[in-house]
């Protein structure tokens, strides 16, 4: 976001759901207790949240949305969230090879105060965000849970990606590159 300060209205899923879940109580034991177990959060609860945040929107606001489209039927209630509001969309998808994706998990490590991604080879173990403490995700210290979130992408995910390829507009951007390459290819969209 940093790249397009006050431009976009930013809506994050994972951030959202973090802060809905810093107090105990039902939501954060649901959402830690999902986690936990490497299942996706329930559809509805991920549509009610967005469609919480289209009730923020104003007509000319601009939207930039991280991070949401997961299931077949989440997607379409989300994409029909969008069009209920009049917006215009564009789905980009990061294409990366499943080999990719489990060693980069496997390597990751997150600021346990600002959740800043980072990975362990080029870090000083301090955010470069916000220099707190960078932390192993619990599900990214088990092996066994990367694939199965690989083996969920291509299941329960892709679907929703076909779906909207067929219906709205989706575009595939290589993320096996430099990060000022793939912002290149991101800004067309923007």
């Amino acid at each position: 976001m940093d790249k397009f300060p006050d431009k976009f209205k930013y809506f994050e899923t994972w951030s959202i759901l973090r802060a809905l879940s810093s107090n105990d109580n039902a939501i954060w034991n649901y959402i830690k207790n999902t986690l936990d177990s490497w299942w996706l959060i329930k559809d509805d609860v991920t549509v009610a949240v967005f469609n919480v945040f289209l009730q923020t929107v104003e007509p000319g606001d601009r939207l930039l949305i991280d991070w949401v489209l997961r299931k077949l039927e989440q997607t379409q209630k989300i994409c029909r969230a969008m069009q209920s509001v009049w917006r215009e969309f564009v789905v980009l998808h990061f294409d990366l090879a499943d080999e990719i994706v489990y060693e980069r998990l496997a390597s990751r490590i997150v600021c346990d105060k600002c959740w800043n991604n980072s990975h362990w080879w080029f870090v000083w173990w301090s955010c470069a965000k916000c220099w707190w403490e960078l932390v192993r995700r619990a599900d990214d210290s088990n092996l066994d849970a990367i694939k199965t979130r690989i083996e969920t992408f291509h299941r329960e995910t892709e679907p929703g990606l076909e779906w909207v390829d067929n219906n709205w507009w989706l575009v595939h951007i290589d993320w096996d590159r430099w990060v000022d390459e793939i912002f290149k290819d991101v800004v067309q969209y923007v």
